[in-house]
């Protein structure tokens, strides 16, 4: 069992070094989970703010008095002989030091391409809680960490990789997986949502809260990043651009998300969807999933579904009586609190929870409002471009740029309201992800 062997690193005082980069809300819970945990340690915290990174340790019950305030990796290395806990604000520091495993979480898709790049090249396992990195060039660094021998995996615990439990069961059992995605929480009128929107729609008060990561969840972008990333991970494609983000009763999602042949929304089978708990006259679906993940099925012979129909809503699945496909379904996500279980399986027997497979899908970006020639991007969850998951041939042919490029772009030419961001009308600033992104698509198109 997991917990055994993770009891015996324990026992032999040889526990798996942990260094995480970025100690925010996903950080921090990865950290005081792991400081709880038999066989495993948090080694080093590194994060822009080091008091956050003690803050974190200090959550899992670490004193003060145990937190080393490191500047180097050899520095690093002295707290970890000393079973001190180390916290720095040089990533370089962890990715330099004898870490066995390198989680990113900094959840930018420029520092998560770069520091995943970094850490890859010194030899080091990683984890790529950062999807926004992966989206954009999570192809090239699964790659590059095959070719040097480490693994590069998503995080157990986050939407995508739950998601793709779901759909390794369905095919590893000979089920087809007709789609597969996450709830969520949005209506169309959200897309143009800004983050002076955030405290209304959300119902927040006071200022402790980022308003532009909840803005990011507001107008789609974030359910498009989480998609896309399963999609990349499994072969699973688009439907439409933008997705369809049905509201469906989780009792009607095997019917409605079925072929429209059958009297479903779906002109494919096998893609990527993401289902709202809101209707858009702002009513809620009374049973929804929002905050789990589900995978719609079918089988090519009756049999299984006839007998799983037998059982009714009993064994936790749903049937379509229309469409005879099922609906296999998770109804939580816990977060960064779970994904420990992923560093504990990766490390022990070298499996990921996902990786992507291929650029199958893009999350492109388009304007929030009409933009001027001289406009500066904001990037994810800001005041001008939001993300919509697309297929990657459809991206490449029409020159979009994904919504991971655009923090810092200069728009070229005025962009008319819901217009798209391409490399011809806007200058994107230059970075490695830039330089991995032109890399990686060269070799899927060719010279």
């Amino acid at each position: 069992m997991l917990y055994d062997r993770l009891e015996k690193l324990a026992e032999d005082d040889q526990p798996i070094q942990v260094g995480i980069i970025g100690a925010g809300t996903f950080g921090t819970q990865i950290i005081a989970r792991i400081c709880q945990m038999q066989g495993m340690r948090i080694a080093v915290v590194a994060d822009l703010i080091t008091e956050r990174g003690s803050s974190a340790l200090q959550m899992g019950g670490v004193s003060r008095e145990a937190v080393t305030l490191c500047d180097t990796a050899a520095a690093v290395n002295d707290a970890m002989r000393q079973r001190e806990f180390a916290v720095t604000d040089d990533p370089a520091a962890i990715i330099g030091s004898a870490v066995d495993v390198v989680v990113e979480a900094t959840g930018n898709a420029e520092a998560g391409a770069q520091h995943g790049f970094d850490a890859i090249s010194a030899g080091k396992h990683l984890v790529m809680v950062t999807i926004e990195a992966d989206v954009v060039v999570g192809t090239t660094l699964r790659q590059l960490a095959d070719q040097a021998g480490t693994i590069y995996s998503l995080a157990y615990g986050d939407e995508p990789a739950l998601a793709i439990e779901l759909y390794e069961w369905a095919r590893t059992l000979g089920f087809r997986v007709i789609a597969a995605g996450k709830g969520t929480r949005f209506i169309p009128d959200f897309r143009k949502a800004t983050p002076d929107d955030v405290p209304r729609l959300y119902g927040f008060t006071g200022d402790d809260y980022n308003a532009q990561v909840f803005c990011s969840f507001l107008d789609g972008t974030k359910h498009a990043i989480e998609s896309v990333t399963l999609s990349n991970a499994t072969g699973l494609t688009i439907d439409v651009r933008g997705m369809h983000f049905p509201a469906i009763d989780l009792r009607k999602m095997p019917d409605q998300l079925a072929l429209q042949s059958k009297g479903g929304i779906l002109t494919r089978e096998g893609v990527v969807e993401a289902v709202s708990s809101m209707k858009p006259d702002n009513t809620n679906v009374e049973r929804n999933v929002r905050g789990g993940v589900f995978a719609v099925i079918d089988a090519p012979d009756p049999q299984a579904i006839e007998s799983m129909a037998a059982y009714g809503e009993i064994i936790g699945m749903m049937i379509g009586k229309q469409s005879g496909q099922a609906m296999i379904y998770r109804p939580q996500h816990f977060v960064g609190h779970e994904m420990p279980l992923g560093i504990a399986r990766m490390m022990l027997s070298g499996e990921t929870i996902g990786a992507p497979i291929g650029q199958i899908s893009e999350v492109v970006a388009a304007v929030k409002k009409p933009l001027a020639a001289g406009t500066i991007l904001d990037g994810e969850g800001g005041f001008t471009v939001c993300g919509l998951a697309e297929r990657a041939e459809i991206a490449r042919q029409q020159n979009l740029v994904p919504i991971g490029l655009t923090q810092g772009a200069e728009v070229l030419e005025a962009i008319p309201d819901g217009g798209l961001i391409t490399y011809d009308n806007v200058r994107v600033k230059p970075s490695l992800a830039l330089e991995l992104k032109q890399q990686q698509d060269r070799k899927t198109t060719g010279p």
